[in-house]
């Protein structure tokens, strides 16, 4: 979603018709305008998409990757959520941002993990100094372990160790 304080520009490209259709058709199921729902892709695009095409990303059915999830034993999801997490933040945030890994830009690639790839749904607290952040999905205990184990690797690239409590449906991260 664009920011309101963001500025735009006044740009005319020439669109595949087929494409263009089914923007329009997209847009009127959105009931969104269609510069509205062009300038959202190309944010999403510039945001997320490059880099996730960058680093070869597979884009899977919800359903398909419960039905992996549901035959990959626990202790491998922990393996390869530590594993993953050693390498693959990194490798986005400095893509992105051309800088080291610290736990702002983790929080931000957390916000990009939920806005773009779909991957939970992110809220966060900010009290007497300490943030709470939660990550809710719909994928099981076994979703959570990977998550956890992969944010924890992640945040150790920036020398934080949070506490994370797991659950069922979420993970609870404590900065």
């Amino acid at each position: 979603m664009v920011a309101s304080n963001t500025k735009t520009v006044a740009k005319s490209f020439r669109i595949n018709k087929k494409a263009l259709r089914s923007v329009q058709e997209e847009a009127k199921r959105q009931n969104l305008s269609v510069n509205m729902l062009v300038n959202q892709l190309l944010i999403d695009y510039s945001e997320f998409g490059r880099l996730a095409h960058q680093v070869n990303s597979l884009l899977l059915s919800r359903r398909t990757f419960s039905e992996i999830l549901s035959v990959t034993p626990e202790e491998g999801l922990a393996t390869a959520g530590r594993n993953a997490g050693k390498t693959a933040p990194s490798t986005l945030i400095l893509s992105k941002t051309g800088e080291d890994v610290t736990v702002k830009s983790i929080l931000e690639y957390m916000h990009d993990l939920s806005s773009y790839a779909n991957l939970f749904e992110y809220s966060e607290t900010h009290e007497n100094g300490h943030w709470t952040i939660t990550l809710q999905h719909e994928l099981g205990n076994k979703w959570s372990i990977f998550l956890a184990n992969y944010l924890t690797e992640a945040f150790n690239l920036a020398s934080a160790q949070p506490k994370i409590t797991v659950s069922e449906r979420s993970i609870t991260l404590k900065l």
